[in-house]
């Protein structure tokens, strides 16, 4: 806020003077600069949350897990709900049987995984040596020092089970990894548990039409993460089972170990499965040229089919991201919170797409207004705020 002051003092009646009077003032005048106490609040209160963010950094990657989490458990919560079940049993629920699939699975898979990841390090120099004799990757690799390459794969070979034996059995690193875990579990309960009450609470310091406008949106962001959260899930567990079935039938060595890394690459988006599809085709060669191309042919066979019949049918309750957006926001999670960052960056970008449109929606609508119609009709900002409108009121209906 600018005020301005004039410091000349006023001419008694009756006094006659040759001074120009706004010269006069214009050089006496002073400008003072009123801020706000509410602006100094709200400035001292930024700097704070961001100084309270730079210290807890190294909380950051949990509550942000957390968050996510729960967030794409709400929806089954929510229709627990619907059929009369408190929310805090829902939430217990909900959660027990989520730890208890990841115990089934982790049980049932653990002890041929582990025994398949050592017997693979056991291979690794014979493998090398396959691909290097191989005459289409021999002039790839022919740079490489065989002998060094043979050593260092032998010296992992022998020493891995040792190696390994040693870090399970270090009780500080179990110890802080269990303490890691029961955190985030306890962390992500009590937000699923909590976040009505929050929304509610938050909701409370703003006007009866900020929440009605903003709460269909929350809502609408809270379905999106959900159903991003659970289409990845599914997708990558189809590709890794079907990564597992080729490898089995096509005769690759170790098919667990291949399904395995092929759904967990497959949770990030984009870059994942170009990944997993390279180690198959690879793996491939260890065999003989043709399974690999066969290998080949399956990938792109299923990239196809997932990409035109899965992706739509899993993702159609998800907000479309564009392959763009998609790798900047894995590549931004990636370099923020690791491999946890860039399978958390898509749910993310979906619920800041879904809250950066609300915001400027109001004023796209003014712009197209603004606009002439196209003589072709309905011009393409219209058509598409239009539809944006009604998926709005769609999505409020439910």
């Amino acid at each position: 806020m600018l005020n301005v002051r004039d410091g000349s003092p006023l001419d008694p009646p009756g006094t006659f003077t040759d001074v120009d009077g706004s010269q006069e003032r214009g050089s006496n005048s002073q400008v003072e600069i009123v801020v706000p106490t509410r602006t100094l609040i709200a400035v001292a209160g930024c700097v704070g949350l961001a100084a309270l963010v730079i210290a807890l950094r190294g909380l950051l990657p949990t509550v942000v897990v957390a968050a996510v989490l729960s967030l794409g458990l709400d929806p089954l919560v929510g229709a627990l709900e619907t059929r009369g079940w408190p929310r805090g049993r829902a939430a217990v629920c909900v959660f027990a049987g989520l730890l208890a699939s990841v115990a089934l699975i982790v049980t049932l898979t653990i002890d041929p995984l582990w025994g398949e990841i050592r017997a693979f390090a056991n291979h690794l120099p014979t493998y090398w040596n396959q691909l290097v004799s191989n005459p289409t990757l021999k002039p790839l690799l022919s740079s490489v020092s065989e002998r060094s390459v043979d050593a260092d794969l032998a010296t992992l070979a022998r020493e891995l089970p040792g190696a390994a034996g040693t870090v399970l059995g270090l009780a500080g690193t179990a110890f802080s990894s269990l303490v890691s875990v029961v955190t985030l579990a306890f962390l992500s309960l009590f937000l699923l548990i909590e976040r009505r009450r929050i929304t509610d609470w938050l909701f409370g310091f703003t006007p009866p039409g900020t929440e009605a406008r903003w709460r269909p949106v929350l809502n609408r962001s809270i379905s999106a993460v959900a159903a991003t959260l659970l289409g990845n899930v599914i997708i990558s567990f189809v590709a890794g089972a079907v990564a597992g079935l080729s490898a089995f039938a096509l005769g690759l060595p170790f098919p667990i170990v291949l399904a395995v890394i092929t759904g967990l690459l497959d949770l990030i988006p984009q870059l994942g499965a170009t990944l997993a599809a390279l180690i198959l085709v690879l793996a491939g060669l260890t065999v003989s040229v043709p399974t690999a191309l066969a290998m080949l042919a399956i990938v792109l066979v299923y990239q196809q089919v997932e990409n035109n019949v899965l992706y739509p049918i899993v993702f159609r309750r998800a907000v479309s991201l564009s392959a763009l957006t998609t790798i900047f926001a894995v590549m931004i999670g990636a370099s923020l919170l690791g491999v946890v960052g860039a399978i958390v960056a898509v749910p993310l970008a979906a619920l800041g797409k879904i809250a950066i449109g609300e915001l400027a929606r109001p004023r796209r609508e003014r712009m197209a207004r603004l606009r002439p119609p196209s003589s072709g009709g309905v011009p393409a900002d219209s058509q598409l705020l239009s539809h944006d409108a009604d998926e709005h009121r769609g999505e409020v209906d439910e």
